[in-house]
């Protein structure tokens, strides 16, 4: 009879840590998400007046394709510009090497490569400079 009773404890004690320690998240948590701005842009670079992703116009491989058409529907999805500079463009920034780069009114936010994870970088800081720009300057979820 007692180790039953024992049983039943032990259970209830399992499963009340992860509800304790998920409440208390919940409580005294945040879960805040900003992107700072890389640099401001000079004229010289161009001016961009709303959320605009620059690609490189060069002739793309095939797996560059492939993540190209993944930018195009999430610049798409997130009404964002899509936009295509000569290697110059990225001169003008500093970062010669990127292939990408995430530009507003105010500024660079970000360079990223064609690759699965730079595309996905890209992807998730446009999300959260669209939530910087509709909620201020550090979004919480």
């Amino acid at each position: 009879m007692k180790s039953k009773g024992l049983k039943r404890l032990i259970i209830f004690i399992v499963f009340l840590i992860p509800v304790a320690w998920y409440l208390i998240l919940q409580l005294f948590g945040t879960n805040n998400f900003s992107l700072s701005l890389k640099q401001e842009l000079s004229n010289e670079c161009g001016a961009y007046n709303e959320i605009t992703i620059v690609s490189i116009s060069d002739t793309l491989t095939v797996v560059e394709t492939n993540y190209m058409n993944r930018v195009k529907f999430g610049a798409e999805k997130r009404s964002a510009i899509l936009s295509y500079k000569d290697q110059s463009f990225f001169d003008c920034i500093g970062t010669p090497e990127a292939d990408l780069a995430l530009v507003s009114e105010k500024g660079l936010w970000g360079t990223y490569q064609f690759s699965r994870d730079g595309v996905d970088e890209l992807l998730t800081e446009l999300d959260i400079l669209k939530l910087q720009q509709t909620y201020g300057k550090g979004t919480s979820r």
